[in-house]
């Protein structure tokens, strides 16, 4: 089995952070806790939610361009180290973590992706990451009443004095 198409990050990533857990060739397998197939679960997992996040955010998944690629992969490798670790009872996603309090640790993944995007979502943009809408879009504004008459704002510059000057006008 290997990652999804759609996930960012690799195995051999994880692996060079997670070195005390390997067999004694240097890799996950079959034998290793966790497995070489949980280890591409946790990567397509932390993908999963990125991408839900980032499509919320107007981007096309997968995001290809090669910089911001490159810190979705930081991200998922990050978190699949941390999932890696709690396997074995340690770091902050372990059950009974002092940094969990009570949540689960999909909560925590969750928690840190959405201001993960957030933090990155401008610059994703400006380095080329398609971004197909912003937060913006879908809001509207009613400017007629039900009869089809222009609506007048409940307050305008006229009611504090300031006159409208048509500069388009003869």
């Amino acid at each position: 089995m290997a990652i999804g198409d759609n996930s960012y990050g690799s195995v051999d990533e994880v692996e060079a952070l997670t070195t005390r857990y390997l067999n004694s060739s240097g890799a996950y397998d079959a034998t290793t806790q966790p497995t070489q197939t949980q280890v591409e679960k946790f990567l397509d997992r932390v993908s999963g939610i990125l991408n839900v996040l980032l499509a919320e955010a107007g981007f096309a998944i997968p995001v290809e361009q090669a910089d911001a690629k490159l810190a979705l992969d930081d991200f998922s490798v990050d978190m699949a180290v941390q999932l890696c670790h709690a396997t074995h009872g340690a770091g902050p996603l372990a059950p009974g973590s002092e940094q969990l309090r009570g949540r689960l640790p999909r909560a925590a993944i969750i928690e840190a992706a959405r201001e993960f995007i957030s933090d990155l979502a401008d610059g994703l943009e400006q380095l080329g990451a398609t971004r197909d809408r912003t937060i913006t879009d879908g809001l509207e504004c009613r400017t007629k009443d039900e009869s089809g008459d222009d609506l007048v704002p409940p307050f305008h510059r006229e009611m504090i004095g300031h006159k409208i000057v048509d500069w388009d006008s003869d």
